[in-house]
């Protein structure tokens, strides 16, 4: 729909609404920690979220908030690991070494499932997309492609969580899932969702079936492990949307633009703002303003600022309270390890290793296992005969550097 000229206007006087609604969307409001779940009649997917979007207000946060996105990749590389170790092996050399003695029909088994042509990634690039998504969003999804008769699988075909909807329960089970690149626009001519039947044992009705893999035991959907510090990650959002727009309103609030005669028309009144707009603002339209129309000096608005004191100091301080929080709703309390520094938390390097291990053993361990457990059942499942398990991420050994390409000369 096109703006109207008032609309416009409207908008060039809010440049933070404008920097809200270009930079993160939908959001104007605190995503809630428990996403709102429901049914519709005549709707086959269950809505994720008062609009449907819920994930997508996730996407947002990540974004928009650096301590948090930075933490959310750490957790996703952590739960990914550093590709897969065969037959019980304990290195990624040793089972290098095994896969090299691999020979016939078992290595050309292992390498079509490796490989993955079918499904569009390799397995150890899936890892990394499904584990990334179980941070961000509280789930997984992916597609199993089988054979014609069911009996080995095909191929793995990675979704985006964001983009997947539960449909209804039937007789307790859910039998089919829907794909949208943009759910926002769900409802429009062209873009109806893809059904997609859901995997469930002895299910042969269907040669692609979805797996939609959920933290907890909510109905449907998944809950985020951060989902406690929601509120402090989009407090850090709104805080950097606040001081970006403080730069570019040249930090002054603005300037309020009084006028002692009202205009004949609402049009004249458009114009005269628009005026306003063209010589003070400028081709940036970054400064703030306000204009009022009265009958005379007399019959005239006042608008004083409400003063807040203190202003800096509790900016500070709110700042500091962000990462804490942030923090702790991740239960990380090593904030290095996800390369965020906050003052009073360096350490040396035994303790770094220390806290990685904690924080492994405490959180991350069992999310890995959900994702060594599927990739389990696809090798199971296509009887390649080979135990497979993660190798874990590891970065706190130490890597020889082999042949240097460089030379360090002095010139004195």
């Amino acid at each position: 729909m096109k703006k109207t000229f008032l609309q416009t206007v409207k908008d060039q006087l809010n440049p933070i609404a404008k920097v809200r609604r270009e930079s993160f969307r939908s959001i104007t409001n605190s995503v809630s920690e428990a996403p709102e779940v429901f049914e519709k009649k005549n709707v086959d997917w269950v809505f994720y979220g008062k609009e449907n979007l819920y994930p997508s207000q996730l996407f947002d946060l990540k974004y928009g908030s650096a301590i948090h996105n930075s933490i959310l990749k750490t957790k996703g590389k952590m739960m990914a690991g550093d590709g897969l170790l065969l037959n019980g092996l304990k290195t990624k050399e040793e089972s290098d070494s095994f896969y090299k003695t691999l020979q016939g029909t078992q290595k050309a088994e292992l390498d079509y499932l490796l490989k993955n042509k079918r499904g569009g990634t390799n397995l150890e690039t899936l890892q990394d997309y499904l584990a990334q998504d179980y941070q961000d969003y509280g789930a997984y999804a992916y597609k199993l492609i089988f054979n014609n008769d069911f009996t080995k699988l095909s191929g793995i075909k990675y979704y985006k969580a964001e983009n997947i909807r539960s449909g209804k329960e039937v007789n307790g089970k859910v039998e089919n899932y829907y794909y949208a690149k943009d759910w926002s626009k769900s409802t429009g001519f062209g873009f109806k969702p893809e059904k997609i039947a859901a995997y469930y044992e002895g299910n042969k009705n269907a040669s692609e079936q979805m797996v939609y893999r959920k933290i907890g035991n909510a109905d449907y959907y998944g809950i985020v492990n951060y989902s406690g510090c929601l509120n402090w990650i989009h407090t850090d959002l709104q805080m950097s949307i606040f001081h970006r727009a403080n730069i570019e309103n040249g930090m002054n609030p603005g300037l309020h633009f009084k006028f002692y005669k009202v205009p004949a028309s609402t049009l004249d009144e458009d114009i005269i703002i628009s005026n306003l707009i063209k010589q003070w603002q400028g081709a940036a339209k970054t400064n703030k303003m306000v204009a009022t129309f009265s009958e005379s000096k007399e019959l005239g608005m006042d608008i004083s600022p409400v003063e807040t004191s203190n202003l800096d100091k509790q900016l500070l301080l709110l700042a500091e309270l962000c990462d804490k929080k942030i923090l702790t709703g991740h239960q990380l309390t090593s904030p290095l390890l996800a390369g965020v520094s906050v003052s009073g938390q360096l350490g040396g390097n035994t303790e770094l290793e220390t806290g990685w291990q904690i924080f492994d053993g405490l959180s991350m361990a069992a999310d890995r296992k959900v994702l060594r457990n599927d990739i389990e059942f696809w090798f199971e499942f296509n009887k390649i005969g080979i135990d497979v398990n993660i190798n874990k991420f590891k970065p706190f050994e130490t890597i020889a550097v082999k042949n240097p390409q460089f030379t360090i000369s002095s010139n004195g």
